[in-house]
C-alpha cells in the first residue's frame, strides 16, 4: 500500500515568520495537535505542536519552538517506509512532501489506525500480546495537576493511567485534559547576581534581579476533577483489529490493557499496534 493512499491531502500549513498567538488560533480553528511549518518559498522546515506551544509559553517567535528534525516521505513511497520512519523517530506522524521539499500531505498514526488497521479484518488473528507496553508510568488520583502533567512529560506520552488508594484503575487523563485548564500568566521571579572576586567588596549584600516570565499555571486541584473515568479497555488477547476499531470509535490513542478482575497490566498505543505493518 502506498502513503498517497492514507495521507491527508493539502495540509493547513504555517508560514515562518509567525507568532505564537497566531498558531494558537489555528490550532483552535482546525482542532489539530500539529502543523507543518514551511519558509516563504514554501518548504517544509519542520513541525509545531499545541503541546510545545502551551509548555513554553514566554516564547513568542515560533522559529523557536518548531522541531526541525521531521520525519518525511513521498506519496509512492510504501506504507511500511512511513511506518518505519514514525517508530525510528517516535514521531507520530510523517509529512508527505513533493520532489522540491514542498508540503503536499500529512500521514498521522491515527490516518494509519481509521483508514487501514481498523478496517482490515485479517487482522483478527492477530493479537496485541507482542505489541503492548508493559512498563507504563501511573498517576494517584489525588496528584496535583501540575505533577501529572510533569508525569506525562516524564513519560513520553499521550496519556497516563490514573489509580486509586489501593492502587486499582479508576481513570485516564491525556495531555489535552491537563493542557485546556491550563492559563498562561506573567509572574515577576528574581535570580542572585553573581559577582567576581574583583567586585566581592562592592555586593557586600545579596543582590538579586527582578524580571518578568510566562508561565503556564494550572488550577489547584487533583487529577481525579479532570480524568476520565469512563473506562475503554483491552486484555491482552485483544486483536489488533479488534483495538483499533475501539481507539476509531472512542476517538483515543491509548487504552490500558487488563487482565483477571480489573488488574492494570500496561497500556497499548496506536504506535504499537502500526508495528504489525512491519510484520505483514
Amino acid at each position: 500500500m502506498r502513503v498517497k493512499t492514507l495521507m491527508t491531502k493539502d495540509p493547513v500549513v504555517i508560514q515562518l515568520p509567525a507568532t505564537r498567538d497566531y498558531a494558537l488560533e489555528l490550532f483552535k480553528k482546525h482542532n489539530v495537535r500539529s502543523f507543518p511549518v514551511v519558509n516563504k518559498e514554501g518548504k517544509l522546515v519542520g513541525i509545531i505542536s499545541i503541546k510545545n506551544v502551551l509548555i513554553h509559553p514566554d516564547e513568542d517567535q515560533l522559529a523557536m519552538l518548531v522541531r526541525r528534525d521531521v520525519p518525511t516521505v513521498k506519496a509512492n513511497d510504501d506504507l511500511k517506509k512511513a511506518v518505519r520512519r514514525m517508530l525510528e523517530t517516535d514521531y507520530r506522524r510523517v509529512v508527505v512532501v513533493d520532489d522540491e521539499d514542498r508540503p503536499i500531505g500529512i500521514l498521522t498514526v491515527g490516518d494509519i489506525v481509521r483508514r487501514y488497521l481498523a478496517k482490515n479484518e485479517k487482522l483478527k488473528d492477530i493479537t496485541i500480546e507482542p505489541y503492548y507496553q508493559r512498563n507504563v508510568g501511573v498517576v494517584w488520583r489525588g496528584t496535583p495537576l501540575k505533577a501529572a502533567l510533569k508525569a506525562l512529560l516524564l513519560c513520553n506520552a499521550m496519556a497516563i493511567p490514573v489509580i486509586d488508594d489501593d492502587g486499582n484503575l479508576v481513570g485516564m487523563v491525556d495531555e489535552t485534559d491537563l493542557l485546556k485548564d491550563g492559563e498562561v500568566v506573567r509572574v515577576m521571579k528574581q535570580t542572585a547576581l553573581a559577582a567576581s572576586s574583583e567586585e566581592d567588596w562592592i555586593l557586600e549584600s545579596n543582590p538579586t534581579l527582578l524580571f518578568e516570565k510566562a508561565e503556564l499555571q494550572l488550577p489547584k486541584k487533583p487529577v481525579e476533577e479532570i480524568m476520565n473515568p469512563n473506562l475503554v479497555v483491552a486484555t491482552p488477547h485483544m486483536s489488533v483489529y479488534e483495538v483499533a476499531q475501539k481507539m476509531v470509535q472512542h476517538h483515543i490513542e491509548q487504552l490500558p490493557v487488563i487482565k483477571g478482575e480489573g488488574e492494570l497490566v500496561g497500556i497499548v498505543r496506536d504506535m504499537d499496534i502500526i508495528k504489525v505493518i512491519l510484520n505483514k
